[in-house]
Protein backbone atom coordinates (compact mmCIF):
# COMPACT_ATOMS: atom_id res chain seq x y z
CA UNK A 1 0.00 0.00 0.00
CA UNK A 2 2.71 2.29 0.31
CA UNK A 3 3.91 1.66 -3.13
CA UNK A 4 1.13 2.93 -4.59
CA UNK A 5 1.85 6.57 -4.53
CA UNK A 6 4.45 5.90 -5.27
CA UNK A 7 3.86 4.52 -8.77
CA UNK A 8 1.55 7.04 -9.26
CA UNK A 9 4.24 9.80 -9.04
CA UNK A 10 6.06 8.50 -11.27
CA UNK A 11 3.55 7.81 -13.71
CA UNK A 12 2.80 11.77 -13.71
CA UNK A 13 6.17 12.38 -13.47
CA UNK A 14 6.10 10.49 -16.41
CA UNK A 15 3.75 11.82 -18.08
CA UNK A 16 4.98 15.29 -17.63
CA UNK A 17 8.34 14.99 -19.05
CA UNK A 18 6.59 13.12 -22.28
CA UNK A 19 4.18 16.51 -22.30
CA UNK A 20 7.20 18.78 -21.85
CA UNK A 21 9.00 16.34 -24.69
CA UNK A 22 5.71 16.87 -27.25
CA UNK A 23 5.74 20.64 -26.23
CA UNK A 24 9.30 21.05 -26.80
CA UNK A 25 9.14 19.21 -30.30
CA UNK A 26 6.04 21.26 -31.13
CA UNK A 27 7.73 24.43 -30.46
CA UNK A 28 11.04 23.64 -32.31
CA UNK A 29 9.29 22.30 -35.17
CA UNK A 30 6.78 25.62 -35.43
CA UNK A 31 9.96 27.49 -34.60
CA UNK A 32 11.74 25.89 -37.85
CA UNK A 33 8.43 26.26 -40.11
CA UNK A 34 8.02 29.88 -38.98
CA UNK A 35 11.84 30.70 -39.97
CA UNK A 36 11.37 28.13 -43.27
CA UNK A 37 8.19 29.29 -44.79
CA UNK A 38 5.26 31.51 -44.59
CA UNK A 39 0.92 31.25 -45.86
CA UNK A 40 -1.82 32.19 -45.93
CA UNK A 41 -4.99 30.91 -46.70
CA UNK A 42 -6.24 34.83 -48.00
CA UNK A 43 -5.36 33.56 -51.76
CA UNK A 44 -6.99 33.37 -54.84
CA UNK A 45 -6.50 31.99 -58.44
CA UNK A 46 -6.94 34.63 -60.85
CA UNK A 47 -6.42 35.04 -64.77
CA UNK A 48 -6.73 37.79 -67.62
CA UNK A 49 -10.56 38.30 -68.79
CA UNK A 50 -10.29 39.44 -71.99
CA UNK A 51 -13.28 41.42 -72.74
CA UNK A 52 -14.73 41.16 -76.67
CA UNK A 53 -16.33 44.11 -77.94
CA UNK A 54 -17.21 44.66 -81.53
CA UNK A 55 -15.47 47.66 -83.21
CA UNK A 56 -18.71 48.43 -85.60
CA UNK A 57 -22.20 48.61 -84.93
CA UNK A 58 -24.95 46.28 -86.18
CA UNK A 59 -27.61 43.66 -85.96
CA UNK A 60 -26.00 40.06 -84.79
CA UNK A 61 -26.79 37.96 -87.86
CA UNK A 62 -24.68 34.97 -86.14
CA UNK A 63 -23.15 33.46 -82.67
CA UNK A 64 -20.76 30.77 -83.22
CA UNK A 65 -20.55 30.34 -79.22
CA UNK A 66 -21.95 29.66 -76.04
CA UNK A 67 -21.54 29.92 -72.51
CA UNK A 68 -18.35 28.36 -70.75
CA UNK A 69 -17.27 26.87 -74.68
CA UNK A 70 -13.25 26.75 -74.93
CA UNK A 71 -12.16 28.61 -78.08
CA UNK A 72 -8.85 28.96 -79.93
CA UNK A 73 -7.26 31.92 -81.23
CA UNK A 74 -8.99 33.33 -84.38
CA UNK A 75 -12.17 31.18 -83.70
CA UNK A 76 -15.32 33.05 -85.27
CA UNK A 77 -17.43 33.96 -81.91
CA UNK A 78 -20.37 35.80 -83.71
CA UNK A 79 -20.54 38.11 -86.74
CA UNK A 80 -22.68 41.29 -87.30
CA UNK A 81 -24.74 41.82 -90.46
CA UNK A 82 -22.06 42.48 -92.98
CA UNK A 83 -24.32 44.21 -95.49
CA UNK A 84 -24.19 47.33 -94.61
CA UNK A 85 -20.35 47.63 -94.74
CA UNK A 86 -20.05 45.40 -97.76
CA UNK A 87 -22.04 48.16 -99.36
CA UNK A 88 -20.21 51.18 -98.17
CA UNK A 89 -17.17 48.80 -99.13
CA UNK A 90 -18.57 48.71 -102.88
CA UNK A 91 -19.43 52.38 -102.76
CA UNK A 92 -16.26 53.41 -101.74
CA UNK A 93 -14.75 51.11 -104.61
CA UNK A 94 -16.65 53.18 -107.24
CA UNK A 95 -15.49 56.51 -105.71
CA UNK A 96 -11.61 54.95 -106.36
CA UNK A 97 -12.59 53.90 -110.01
CA UNK A 98 -14.24 57.42 -110.50
CA UNK A 99 -11.17 59.25 -109.06
CA UNK A 100 -8.84 57.05 -111.09
CA UNK A 101 -10.92 58.23 -114.22
CA UNK A 102 -10.95 61.50 -113.17
CA UNK A 103 -7.20 61.45 -112.84
CA UNK A 104 -6.66 59.71 -116.77
CA UNK A 105 -8.84 62.81 -118.18
CA UNK A 106 -6.95 65.34 -116.30
CA UNK A 107 -3.36 63.86 -117.08
CA UNK A 108 -4.98 63.66 -120.78
CA UNK A 109 -5.70 67.41 -121.05
CA UNK A 110 -2.40 68.39 -120.00
CA UNK A 111 -0.72 68.06 -123.66
CA UNK A 112 -3.73 69.24 -125.27
CA UNK A 113 -3.58 72.52 -122.70
CA UNK A 114 0.07 72.87 -123.86
CA UNK A 115 -0.91 72.94 -127.20
CA UNK A 116 -2.41 75.67 -127.70
CA UNK A 117 -2.79 78.06 -130.39
CA UNK A 118 -2.42 81.54 -131.00
CA UNK A 119 -5.36 81.10 -134.14
CA UNK A 120 -7.88 80.03 -131.20
CA UNK A 121 -7.57 82.82 -129.72
CA UNK A 122 -8.17 85.16 -132.99
CA UNK A 123 -11.16 83.09 -133.24
CA UNK A 124 -12.34 83.62 -129.74
CA UNK A 125 -11.66 87.86 -130.69
CA UNK A 126 -14.06 87.50 -133.64
CA UNK A 127 -16.82 85.56 -131.88
CA UNK A 128 -16.74 88.32 -129.19
CA UNK A 129 -17.13 91.03 -131.93
CA UNK A 130 -20.11 89.27 -133.30
CA UNK A 131 -21.46 89.45 -129.66
CA UNK A 132 -21.17 92.69 -129.26
CA UNK A 133 -22.55 93.78 -132.92
CA UNK A 134 -25.42 91.05 -131.21
CA UNK A 135 -25.73 93.09 -128.24
CA UNK A 136 -26.26 96.06 -130.02
CA UNK A 137 -28.90 94.98 -132.60
CA UNK A 138 -31.02 93.41 -129.42
CA UNK A 139 -30.43 96.69 -127.35
CA UNK A 140 -32.34 98.11 -130.78
CA UNK A 141 -34.60 96.45 -130.68
CA UNK A 142 -35.75 96.84 -126.94
CA UNK A 143 -35.85 100.78 -127.34
CA UNK A 144 -38.13 99.84 -130.38
CA UNK A 145 -40.57 97.31 -128.79
CA UNK A 146 -40.88 99.97 -125.64
CA UNK A 147 -41.47 102.74 -128.09
CA UNK A 148 -44.58 100.72 -129.30
CA UNK A 149 -45.56 99.24 -125.70
CA UNK A 150 -45.79 103.37 -124.50
CA UNK A 151 -47.93 104.32 -127.31
CA UNK A 152 -50.04 100.84 -126.99
CA UNK A 153 -50.62 101.84 -123.02
CA UNK A 154 -51.78 104.93 -124.81
CA UNK A 155 -54.15 103.59 -126.82
CA UNK A 156 -55.46 101.57 -124.14
CA UNK A 157 -55.86 104.82 -122.08
CA UNK A 158 -57.94 106.42 -124.87
CA UNK A 159 -59.73 103.26 -124.70
CA UNK A 160 -60.67 103.24 -121.16
CA UNK A 161 -62.02 106.64 -121.42
CA UNK A 162 -64.09 105.81 -124.65
CA UNK A 163 -65.37 103.03 -122.53
CA UNK A 164 -66.13 104.88 -119.78
CA UNK A 165 -68.04 107.72 -121.17
CA UNK A 166 -70.15 104.91 -123.50
CA UNK A 167 -70.70 103.43 -119.76
CA UNK A 168 -71.94 106.63 -118.77
CA UNK A 169 -74.55 107.32 -122.03
CA UNK A 170 -75.55 103.93 -122.03
CA UNK A 171 -76.77 103.98 -118.08
CA UNK A 172 -78.17 107.23 -119.12
CA UNK A 173 -79.88 105.70 -122.38
CA UNK A 174 -81.31 102.55 -119.65
CA UNK A 175 -82.43 105.81 -117.31
CA UNK A 176 -84.25 107.67 -120.22
CA UNK A 177 -85.66 104.58 -121.87
CA UNK A 178 -87.27 103.51 -117.78
CA UNK A 179 -88.81 107.18 -117.75
CA UNK A 180 -90.48 107.07 -121.19
CA UNK A 181 -91.85 103.98 -120.34
CA UNK A 182 -93.48 105.54 -117.51
CA UNK A 183 -95.01 108.43 -119.00
CA UNK A 184 -95.83 106.34 -121.81
CA UNK A 185 -98.12 104.26 -119.31
CA UNK A 186 -99.61 107.15 -118.07
CA UNK A 187 -100.38 108.85 -121.18
CA UNK A 188 -98.10 111.99 -120.87
CA UNK A 189 -95.78 111.00 -123.81
CA UNK A 190 -96.52 109.48 -127.62
CA UNK A 191 -95.19 106.50 -128.30
CA UNK A 192 -92.79 108.08 -130.78
CA UNK A 193 -90.85 109.63 -127.48
CA UNK A 194 -90.86 106.29 -125.89
CA UNK A 195 -89.35 104.30 -129.22
CA UNK A 196 -86.65 107.12 -129.68
CA UNK A 197 -85.36 106.35 -126.53
CA UNK A 198 -85.18 102.82 -126.99
CA UNK A 199 -83.26 103.31 -129.77
CA UNK A 200 -80.89 105.66 -128.08
CA UNK A 201 -80.09 102.71 -125.38
CA UNK A 202 -79.75 100.18 -128.28
CA UNK A 203 -77.39 102.79 -129.64
CA UNK A 204 -75.75 103.47 -126.50
CA UNK A 205 -75.41 99.81 -125.62
CA UNK A 206 -73.67 98.57 -129.02
CA UNK A 207 -71.50 101.69 -129.08
CA UNK A 208 -70.30 100.65 -125.41
CA UNK A 209 -70.01 96.86 -126.62
CA UNK A 210 -67.81 98.28 -129.28
CA UNK A 211 -65.89 100.48 -127.08
CA UNK A 212 -64.99 97.48 -124.68
CA UNK A 213 -64.03 95.21 -127.53
CA UNK A 214 -62.00 98.02 -128.92
CA UNK A 215 -60.21 98.16 -125.87
CA UNK A 216 -59.95 94.72 -125.38
CA UNK A 217 -58.30 94.27 -128.52
CA UNK A 218 -55.94 97.14 -127.43
CA UNK A 219 -54.74 95.86 -124.45
CA UNK A 220 -54.10 92.18 -126.09
CA UNK A 221 -52.23 94.21 -128.05
CA UNK A 222 -50.29 96.06 -125.21
CA UNK A 223 -49.89 92.08 -123.54
CA UNK A 224 -48.31 90.78 -127.08
CA UNK A 225 -45.70 94.32 -127.56
CA UNK A 226 -45.19 93.77 -123.47
CA UNK A 227 -44.35 89.94 -124.50
CA UNK A 228 -42.07 90.18 -127.25
CA UNK A 229 -39.94 93.63 -125.06
CA UNK A 230 -39.17 90.84 -122.74
CA UNK A 231 -38.74 88.48 -124.91
CA UNK A 232 -35.94 90.96 -126.69
CA UNK A 233 -34.71 92.01 -122.87
CA UNK A 234 -34.34 88.52 -122.59
CA UNK A 235 -32.48 88.46 -125.96
CA UNK A 236 -30.23 91.60 -124.52
CA UNK A 237 -29.74 89.57 -121.44
CA UNK A 238 -28.42 86.32 -123.42
CA UNK A 239 -25.92 88.61 -126.02
CA UNK A 240 -24.87 90.08 -122.61
CA UNK A 241 -24.36 87.12 -121.14
CA UNK A 242 -22.53 85.80 -124.41
CA UNK A 243 -20.24 88.43 -124.28
CA UNK A 244 -19.22 87.52 -121.12
CA UNK A 245 -18.33 84.14 -122.00
CA UNK A 246 -16.48 84.84 -124.69
CA UNK A 247 -14.53 87.13 -123.12
CA UNK A 248 -13.98 84.62 -120.28
CA UNK A 249 -13.27 82.44 -123.30
CA UNK A 250 -10.33 85.04 -124.85
CA UNK A 251 -9.12 84.82 -121.48
CA UNK A 252 -8.48 81.67 -121.05
CA UNK A 253 -7.29 81.68 -124.77
CA UNK A 254 -4.65 84.46 -124.54
CA UNK A 255 -3.42 82.94 -121.03
CA UNK A 256 -3.06 79.12 -122.20
CA UNK A 257 0.65 79.12 -121.52
CA UNK A 258 0.34 80.25 -118.02
CA UNK A 259 -2.76 77.22 -117.31
CA UNK A 260 0.04 74.13 -117.64
CA UNK A 261 1.35 74.59 -114.08
CA UNK A 262 -2.60 75.18 -113.07
CA UNK A 263 -3.53 71.79 -115.05
CA UNK A 264 -0.35 70.19 -113.09
CA UNK A 265 -2.00 71.23 -109.52
CA UNK A 266 -5.09 70.08 -110.98
CA UNK A 267 -3.48 66.15 -111.67
CA UNK A 268 -1.69 66.76 -107.98
CA UNK A 269 -4.68 66.86 -106.83
CA UNK A 270 -6.31 64.34 -108.59
CA UNK A 271 -3.69 62.17 -107.36
CA UNK A 272 -4.53 63.11 -103.82
CA UNK A 273 -8.23 62.73 -104.53
CA UNK A 274 -7.50 59.22 -105.38
CA UNK A 275 -5.13 58.21 -103.03
CA UNK A 276 -8.28 59.49 -100.18
CA UNK A 277 -10.72 57.13 -102.41
CA UNK A 278 -8.06 54.61 -101.73
CA UNK A 279 -7.93 55.05 -97.92
CA UNK A 280 -11.34 55.36 -97.57
CA UNK A 281 -11.31 51.72 -99.87
CA UNK A 282 -8.78 50.24 -97.03
CA UNK A 283 -10.99 51.99 -94.27
CA UNK A 284 -13.95 50.28 -95.39
CA UNK A 285 -12.91 46.84 -96.15
CA UNK A 286 -11.46 47.09 -92.71
CA UNK A 287 -14.85 47.71 -90.96
CA UNK A 288 -16.45 44.56 -93.51
CA UNK A 289 -13.61 42.48 -92.12
CA UNK A 290 -14.44 43.98 -88.05
CA UNK A 291 -18.09 42.58 -88.94
CA UNK A 292 -16.66 39.30 -87.59
CA UNK A 293 -15.71 39.71 -83.96
CA UNK A 294 -13.31 36.87 -83.35
CA UNK A 295 -10.99 35.58 -80.12
CA UNK A 296 -7.70 37.04 -79.79
CA UNK A 297 -6.56 34.51 -77.22
CA UNK A 298 -6.94 30.69 -76.45
CA UNK A 299 -9.45 30.85 -73.33
CA UNK A 300 -13.28 29.62 -72.10
CA UNK A 301 -16.22 32.08 -73.03
CA UNK A 302 -17.87 33.62 -69.70
CA UNK A 303 -20.45 36.61 -69.42
CA UNK A 304 -22.12 35.86 -72.92
CA UNK A 305 -24.51 38.78 -72.78
CA UNK A 306 -25.21 39.02 -76.24
CA UNK A 307 -28.12 36.92 -78.40
CA UNK A 308 -29.20 36.49 -82.27
CA UNK A 309 -30.51 39.55 -83.58
CA UNK A 310 -29.52 42.07 -80.43
CA UNK A 311 -28.26 45.20 -81.68
CA UNK A 312 -24.80 45.53 -80.87
CA UNK A 313 -22.49 49.13 -80.67
CA UNK A 314 -19.15 49.74 -81.11
CA UNK A 315 -17.68 49.40 -78.17
CA UNK A 316 -20.05 47.62 -76.15
CA UNK A 317 -18.70 44.57 -74.03
CA UNK A 318 -20.78 41.39 -75.94
CA UNK A 319 -18.62 38.12 -73.78
CA UNK A 320 -15.42 37.69 -72.43
CA UNK A 321 -12.79 35.17 -72.68
CA UNK A 322 -10.73 33.71 -69.73
CA UNK A 323 -7.24 31.52 -70.87
CA UNK A 324 -7.69 29.29 -67.82
CA UNK A 325 -3.92 27.48 -69.74
CA UNK A 326 -2.23 31.13 -67.81
CA UNK A 327 -3.92 31.71 -64.44
CA UNK A 328 -1.89 32.37 -61.01
CA UNK A 329 -2.41 32.59 -57.79
CA UNK A 330 -2.78 36.34 -55.80
CA UNK A 331 -1.88 35.89 -52.29
CA UNK A 332 -2.74 38.19 -49.68
CA UNK A 333 0.37 38.25 -46.97
CA UNK A 334 0.27 40.41 -43.80
CA UNK A 335 3.05 43.16 -44.45
CA UNK A 336 4.56 41.06 -40.91
CA UNK A 337 5.11 38.21 -43.08
CA UNK A 338 6.88 40.06 -46.27
CA UNK A 339 10.20 40.85 -44.50
CA UNK A 340 12.02 37.78 -46.39
CA UNK A 341 9.95 36.94 -48.94
CA UNK A 342 11.67 37.15 -52.12
CA UNK A 343 10.65 37.03 -56.10
CA UNK A 344 11.62 33.42 -57.12
CA UNK A 345 10.94 31.64 -53.87
CA UNK A 346 9.23 27.99 -54.27
CA UNK A 347 5.85 28.28 -53.35
CA UNK A 348 3.19 25.57 -52.32
CA UNK A 349 -0.74 25.97 -53.55
CA UNK A 350 -3.16 23.79 -52.03
CA UNK A 351 -6.80 24.72 -53.66
CA UNK A 352 -9.94 24.17 -52.01
CA UNK A 353 -11.35 22.31 -54.70
CA UNK A 354 -8.51 20.47 -54.89
CA UNK A 355 -7.41 19.57 -50.68
CA UNK A 356 -5.48 16.36 -51.93
CA UNK A 357 -3.45 18.32 -54.92
CA UNK A 358 -0.31 20.03 -54.29
CA UNK A 359 0.36 22.38 -56.47
CA UNK A 360 3.98 24.06 -57.04
CA UNK A 361 5.37 27.24 -58.12
CA UNK A 362 7.12 30.82 -57.79
CA UNK A 363 7.16 33.74 -56.35
CA UNK A 364 6.73 36.30 -59.18
CA UNK A 365 6.39 39.39 -57.76
CA UNK A 366 4.95 41.70 -54.94
CA UNK A 367 2.27 44.34 -55.43
CA UNK A 368 3.23 48.21 -55.38
CA UNK A 369 1.37 48.63 -52.47
CA UNK A 370 -1.60 47.00 -50.28
CA UNK A 371 -5.16 46.54 -51.12
CA UNK A 372 -6.50 49.38 -48.84
CA UNK A 373 -4.65 51.87 -50.75
CA UNK A 374 -5.47 51.10 -54.20
CA UNK A 375 -9.73 50.40 -52.58
CA UNK A 376 -12.05 52.96 -54.27
CA UNK A 377 -12.32 54.91 -50.85
CA UNK A 378 -8.61 54.60 -49.17
CA UNK A 379 -8.05 55.04 -45.45
CA UNK A 380 -7.43 58.48 -44.23
CA UNK A 381 -4.99 58.30 -41.39
CA UNK A 382 -4.36 61.63 -40.44
CA UNK A 383 -8.37 62.30 -39.54
CA UNK A 384 -9.91 61.45 -36.06
CA UNK A 385 -9.04 58.45 -33.86
CA UNK A 386 -5.89 56.31 -35.47
CA UNK A 387 -5.55 52.82 -34.63
CA UNK A 388 -3.05 50.63 -36.21
CA UNK A 389 -4.25 47.97 -38.82
CA UNK A 390 -1.85 45.46 -40.20
CA UNK A 391 -2.17 45.83 -43.56
CA UNK A 392 -2.17 42.78 -46.96
CA UNK A 393 -0.09 42.86 -49.59
CA UNK A 394 -1.11 41.02 -52.79
CA UNK A 395 1.68 38.71 -54.21
CA UNK A 396 1.45 37.13 -57.56
CA UNK A 397 2.59 33.23 -57.21
CA UNK A 398 3.06 31.62 -60.72
CA UNK A 399 1.80 27.93 -60.92
CA UNK A 400 4.41 25.68 -62.42
CA UNK A 401 3.55 24.99 -66.33
CA UNK A 402 1.94 21.24 -66.75
CA UNK A 403 0.24 20.88 -63.13
CA UNK A 404 -3.29 21.16 -64.39
CA UNK A 405 -5.57 20.41 -67.24
CA UNK A 406 -7.10 23.46 -68.00
CA UNK A 407 -10.09 23.92 -68.52
CA UNK A 408 -11.13 20.95 -66.22
CA UNK A 409 -8.90 22.29 -63.25
CA UNK A 410 -8.33 25.51 -61.92
CA UNK A 411 -10.74 28.18 -62.34
CA UNK A 412 -10.59 32.17 -61.76
CA UNK A 413 -11.79 33.09 -58.48
CA UNK A 414 -10.91 29.84 -55.89
CA UNK A 415 -9.83 29.74 -53.13
CA UNK A 416 -6.41 28.76 -52.42
CA UNK A 417 -4.22 28.36 -49.35
CA UNK A 418 -0.32 29.45 -50.50
CA UNK A 419 2.79 28.44 -48.30
CA UNK A 420 6.24 30.21 -49.57
CA UNK A 421 9.47 28.37 -49.02
CA UNK A 422 11.99 31.19 -47.87
CA UNK A 423 14.59 28.19 -47.81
Amino acid sequence: MNGFPDNRRRIVIGAAVVVGLAGLLFGGWAWWQARTQVSTDDAYVEGAVTVISSKVSGNISEMRVKDNQAVKAGELLLRVDPRDYRAKRDQAAAAVKVAEAALLALRSELPMTRGVTVAQGDEARGALEGARAAEAASQSAVEETQAQLEAKRAAASAAEADVAGARATAVQAVREKARQRKLVEQGLVAQRDYDQAEAAEGTARASLEAFERRKIQVEREAQQVEAALASRRLGVQQARQRVVELRGTLARAESQRHQVPMKEAEVARAGAVLAQAQADLAYAELQLQYTEVRAPVDGVVSRRTVELGQVAQMGQPLLAIVPLHEVWVLANFKETQLARIRPGMPVEVRVDSFSDRVFKGTVDSLAAGTGARFSLLPPENATGNWVKVVQRLPVKIKIDPGQFGNPDTLRAGMSAEVTVKLR
